[in-house]
């Protein structure tokens, strides 16, 4: 089930994250805190102005010994949303602090970064130079193999986090307007998992699903009060 979280208007006590329906794929979630921690939904209502925190999750099933890695583009190319009345921007640092790549310390392997392309009504983070939108380029999250990390190799298969952005909306006051974030199943170009301890190569996984979220953005409390004085103010000067 998914769940919707306003944020900066509505404090959420003791709900719990969204669990995303995938067996082998990714799923995309918001949060108003880059905290992993925090409170994650697949669905976010936000203040114009406002930093919106984005992760991308991957799962596999639990017959393998661990993720090997996945290579996928994250896009928003909805009418009336990304960079409309305003200039909406993306911060690839939350993940590990670097400017360049989004990804997860761990699921960083192989030296690859990334690039926002944008435009009006459209969003496109894949890897850098890759001004044709090559489906076989694309993000890069790998883990390096069991025997190279040893120790440090990530065993875990379910909703792992991989990738981490922010997105800081326009102070367009728009209300309603929706930016939806996707990662289309049929652009999944690679998705691998180790199938035992001593593998020294990822096996290709088929039939990954996608995922879609979607940023709603809401009046702040201030708008609404001035709102509410704008109406009185002008049923009074009817009245006169």
């Amino acid at each position: 089930m998914r769940r919707n979280h306003v944020l900066g208007l509505v404090t959420v006590a003791g709900l719990a994250a969204a669990a995303a329906a995938h067996g082998n794929g990714l799923d995309i979630q918001f949060s108003s805190s880059g905290s992993d921690g925090g409170l994650w939904t697949s669905n976010y209502s936000a203040n114009p102005g406002a930093t919106v925190y984005v992760r991308v999750r991957m799962s596999i099933e639990h017959s393998f010994y661990g993720i090997s890695g996945a290579r996928y583009n994250i896009i928003s190319n909805n009418a009336g949303g990304w960079d409309v009345g305003g200039n909406d921007t993306v911060d690839l640092t939350p993940a590990k602090g670097s400017a360049t790549d989004g990804r997860y310390a761990g699921f960083d392997f192989g030296g690859q970064t990334q690039q926002v392309f944008e435009a009006a009504s459209s969003l496109r983070i894949d890897a850098k130079g890759d001004t044709g939108n090559n489906p076989n380029a694309g993000i890069s999250t790998s883990q390096n193999t069991p025997g190279a990390l040893g120790t440090n190799f990530n065993t875990n298969v379910d909703h792992v986090p991989v990738y981490k952005f922010a997105i800081k909306l326009s102070n367009n006051p728009e209300i309603g307007r929706q930016i939806i974030i996707k990662i289309l199943g049929s652009e999944i170009t690679s998705f691998k998992g180790y199938e035992t301890a001593s593998s020294t190569a990822g096996v290709q996984i088929a039939g990954p699903e996608g995922d879609t979220g979607t940023i709603t953005v809401v009046p702040a409390p201030g708008m609404l009060g001035a709102a509410g004085l704008a109406s009185v103010a002008a049923l009074r000067r009817r009245r006169r």
